[in-house]
Parts: structure tokens; sequence; C-alpha cells
């Protein structure tokens, strides 16, 4: 498995959708899919292919983790190898193994996708996750369930010289 580690998403669970054994994306809906790689997928889920951060995907659907087993990654780095390394997003290699026969699949079970990679994206993510956090906070008080208190709202104790 490999996800972004400048991102934020959710459901927390969402990569548990990808099956074992194949390529398998999971994928966001996003509002500007032309910042990150659209996933285009024939109706049966199978990805047809990857818009590289183009200026208008023909899709809203892009991918923050995949998934394979490990004969499907040694195949990946067979062909990155053959094509002399050029390969510098995924996506192309991507596009490239489903030109050359290989399959994978798109699975829709994200909610929620914000890159943090920026000041705009760090801030979008806040809200995400104060949102959540919310969220959290009802699903706690509807079951009784006492909430971790939150330490940051708290007065300081300690002695400042």
């Amino acid at each position: 498995m490999i996800g972004l580690p400048d991102t934020v998403w959710f459901p927390e669970t969402a990569l548990s959708e990808l099956p074992d054994d194949m390529l398998s994306f999971l994928l966001f809906p996003v509002e500007r899919p032309e910042f990150f790689d659209a996933v285009v997928l024939e109706g049966d889920g199978s990805v047809r292919e990857i818009q590289v951060k183009q200026q208008r995907p023909a899709s809203n659907w892009i991918w923050g983790a995949f998934k394979m087993p490990g004969r499907v990654l040694a195949d990946l780095n067979g062909l990155w190898l053959a094509r002399n390394c050029q390969d510098e997003y995924i996506g192309t290699l991507v596009n490239a193994y489903l030109a050359a026969g290989g399959s994978a699949v798109g699975v829709r079970a994200g909610r929620a996708y914000v890159d943090v990679g920026t000041l705009h994206g760090y801030r979008a993510a806040m809200s995400l996750l104060a949102a959540a956090a919310c969220d959290d906070q009802i699903a706690c008080e509807s079951r009784g369930t006492a909430r971790v208190r939150d330490v940051a709202a708290e007065p300081a104790e300690r002695e400042v010289r």
C-alpha cells in the first residue's frame, strides 16, 4: 500500500476497501482534479486511464492511495526500467502498464481529500479535521461515551518565569 504523506483524507478505514490481489486505487472526489491525477474508469470500475495533472480531466475522482501484490510491483518496476526510467509520475507508468495488457481497478471509497503541501491545503485540512472532531464529539455524546479532554483548550497550570 502506498499513500501520499502530505495528505489528509476520510474515511480512515477507506484503505480496507481495496482488494489484495490486484493493482487498485483508492479514489476521492475533488473540486479541482486538474491539480491531481484524475482516474477515468470503465463502467465495471476498471481503470481506463490516469490523467496526470491535465487541464480539463474527464473525471473529478483522483487517486490518493494504491495497493498491489508484489508481483504487480515487480511488473511495474520491470516496465519502468524497460522505459528507461522516463516515468516521473505513477500515472504515466500505470497508463503504460494498462496499454501493455495490465489491469487496475478504482474504488470510490473516499469522501474527503486534502493535500496539505500548500498553505491553502493546510487550512482546508485543519477545517476538515475540526469538522471530523465535531462529528466524533456528537457521536460520543449520543452514545454517552466520555470525550477525550482537549488539553490545548485548558488554561496552563505551570508557572511562567
